[in-house]
């Protein structure tokens, strides 16, 4: 595609930093002139979203490297978005079969509850 000045300044900048506010200033536009054009020009909007995939593409191989040189943090981020449901964090202590059936007895109480009261007003 061939762009405009200001839209190759916009797109540099957007992968570069992934915002879209410090694109539109290095590209010397306002915000809601990128938004319009991204609106009407679907190839556009398309390279929009590829500068953004480029540039998370970058921020995940710089998360890597740190992670490697010693960032527990960013290893643990790493491998649940790697591999989420090996290394996701349980909050479910209770099996699904258990929980189902907990679930089920609530509703229906519910439900008895919600016909008495009904049953209390038409009375």
């Amino acid at each position: 595609m061939k762009h405009n000045r200001w839209q190759k300044a916009f797109l540099t900048a957007l992968e570069k930093t992934g915002s879209v506010t410090e694109a539109c200033a290095a590209a010397k536009i306002s915000r809601v002139w990128a938004y319009e054009c991204r609106k009407e020009n679907p190839q556009f909007a398309e390279e929009w979203e590829r500068a953004l995939e480029r540039g998370a593409d970058a921020l995940i191989d710089e998360a890597r490297r740190r992670a490697f040189a010693g960032s527990d943090l960013l290893l643990m981020f790493l491998l649940k978005g790697l591999q989420p449901q090996r290394w996701r964090e349980s909050r479910a202590t209770i099996p699904p079969a258990e929980l189902n059936k907990m679930i089920e007895v609530e509703l229906q109480r519910i439900a008895k509850q919600k016909e008495a009261e009904d049953s209390a007003v038409v009375n």
